[in-house]
């Protein structure tokens, strides 16, 4: 039961609304208790893809400045004009971080999401929504095996199929073969991971590019894990290869 009800060998288990509140003091010890016991886990440092960074000084620094806004529904844009600012200036980095500048048919453009499966879920909703434009009212997504599980549940909620080309067993990326395989008039978009949720690897984006070219199909590629990563290391001479804006064909 202890993974139903973790922590119960320490502290109660609210099953119904408490009849008096608590203590503030009680309550910031209790989850200051917690985050102990949590990150003595991943500050032995074997852990990869729950914890971003192990700076606690850069923690506090997050947390007060998350603080000044933490009691404002952002949607008020008029009432907070900030958000609208945050915004702004997170695409418009980010954009110029993925060389944005290389696209010249179209206007780059981005929106800031909860996390990586809300972007992967619009993401889908965008290639669904154009193939329908399209004239496409069964579509069709194609990833490697080894894609983001949230692909497969945007595809559940927004009623795209979602197929899983097989990865090439050795080197773990995307076997091009068997995505081609899998590309048939329904398909709007091929997936590509940089890096891979599992293994860290990152696909042949660029061959994935030019078969969504040939194809006439759109390219989605996955940083949730490294994408914010990957450019300086690209900077330092580190040889990863292209994954974002510059390969020609992808998309988003």
């Amino acid at each position: 039961m202890s993974s139903i009800y973790p922590y119960a060998d320490r502290y109660p288990v609210n099953s119904v609304m408490p009849e008096t509140g608590r203590d503030r003091a009680e309550i910031l010890a209790e989850l200051g208790d917690l985050a102990q016991s949590e990150d003595s886990v991943w500050e032995t440092g074997q852990c990869s893809g729950t914890m971003y960074c192990g700076d606690h000084d850069h923690y506090a620094f997050m947390a007060k400045a998350f603080e000044d806004f933490a009691h404002v529904n952002a949607l008020q844009r008029d009432m907070c004009p900030s958000t609208t600012r945050f915004e702004g200036e997170i695409i418009a980095m980010t954009l110029d971080m993925l060389n944005a500048s290389a696209i010249e048919d179209s206007e780059p453009v981005g929106m800031v999401t909860s996390g990586g499966s809300g972007s992967i879920l619009h993401a889908v909703l965008a290639y669904r929504d154009q193939g329908r434009a399209n004239g496409i009212d069964r579509p069709n997504i194609v990833k490697p095996e080894t894609g983001h599980p949230a692909f497969d549940k945007a595809g559940y909620l927004l009623g795209v199929e979602i197929r899983k080309a097989p990865i090439d067993p050795d080197t773990t990326k995307a076997d091009l073969a068997g995505v081609a395989e899998l590309i048939d008039d329904n398909t709007v978009a091929l997936i590509g991971s940089a890096t891979n949720y599992g293994y860290g690897t990152i696909d042949p984006i660029t061959e994935l590019g030019e078969l969504a070219l040939e194809r006439g199909v759109g390219l989605h590629v996955d940083g949730c894990l490294g994408g914010f990563i990957l450019p300086w290391g690209e900077a330092l001479g580190d040889g990863f290869p292209r994954r974002d804006f510059r390969v020609p064909g992808l998309t988003t």
